[in-house]
């Protein structure tokens, strides 16, 4: 699946990647974007015009995200030694409230 950045995606730990819209279909608000993360969110700055919006504690209870932490990588937003984990969002900026 090519993305785009200004569509939003769910890709999960697995490595799937499906595109999402929010319900109001502007933007995903707080709890839309707990309900897919499954916990409290922490927002990652990928760019100007993109973020991840990962579990805050996924490092603690999901498994590893490899293709988020790639994407991250190569964005320059996270460590070396550091990673993403759980399933995860990633959308334009504007599209959280």
């Amino acid at each position: 699946m090519e993305m785009t950045p200004d569509k939003a995606y769910i890709i999960s730990e697995n490595g799937d990647v499906r595109e999402i819209k929010p319900e109001n279909g502007r933007d995903f608000s707080l709890e839309e974007a707990q309900q897919v993360v499954d916990g409290y969110i922490e927002v990652v700055y990928l760019n100007d015009k993109q973020i991840m919006i990962v579990n805050e504690d996924g490092k603690f209870t999901k498994k590893s995200n490899p293709v988020a932490t790639t994407i991250a990588r190569i964005n320059r937003a996270l460590f070396n030694f550091d990673y993403i984990s759980g399933d995860i969002i990633l959308c334009p900026t504007e599209m959280l409230r």
